[in-house]
């Protein structure tokens, strides 16, 4: 069964929804290693960081690096990013940005509602959040499930007017996720 890395630049909030997601959908947590937030929050610093753990357990499928960007130019991070690893396997492999704008709580809000007006700060987007999770908190693990179709709608919408904000690559490694589930709970 494939091994995930997740790097996430939040200490609670990406770690927590991770974890939950695979409790309730049955996903194999043996084969998925959260790495939860520290002080770094540059793009750049978190893919560096993945590429240090990978180094030290080379047995990973796939390596995703969660962060926010809030208009940050995001080259540097793409350039370092696509440098190849190679796993014990001899499989090649590259960090897979899923990058967050303007934060991860854009994520969580695509759960609740369509959203694809301008939205320049995270806080923002949890004042919008809490009007359908009154007690909303960074260390939340049960919020999941709906966001994918919304988020692919505000993909083709950002594609149709030449936009980048608000955007989520979250349902990438969603559904990567998923291809984790053990089979015997399909039952």
């Amino acid at each position: 069964m494939p091994a995930l890395l997740i790097v996430c630049e939040g200490r609670e909030t990406e770690p927590n929804y991770l974890r939950g997601l695979c409790e309730a959908h049955c996903i194999n947590g043996a084969n998925v290693i959260i790495i939860a937030g520290n002080e770094e929050t540059d793009a750049v610093r978190l893919v560096q960081r993945a590429r240090r753990r990978f180094d030290i357990d080379r047995d990973f499928d796939a390596v995703f690096v969660i962060c926010d960007c809030a208009g940050e130019d995001l080259a540097r991070a793409r350039k370092e990013a696509a440098k190849p690893l190679r796993n014990v396997g001899g499989k090649v492999l590259t960090v897979e940005l899923i990058l967050n704008r303007p934060s991860f709580e854009f994520w969580l809000l695509l759960h609740f509602e369509y959203a694809a007006r301008y939205l320049s700060t995270a806080a923002s987007v949890i004042d919008l959040l809490r009007r359908h999770v009154t007690d909303y908190a960074k260390s939340d693990r049960e919020i999941f499930d709906r966001a994918i179709g919304n988020a692919a709608r505000l993909k083709a919408e950002l594609v149709a007017n030449d936009a980048d904000s608000p955007d989520t690559d979250m349902p990438k490694l969603v559904e990567k996720l998923m291809t984790l589930r053990r089979p015997d709970r399909f039952r």
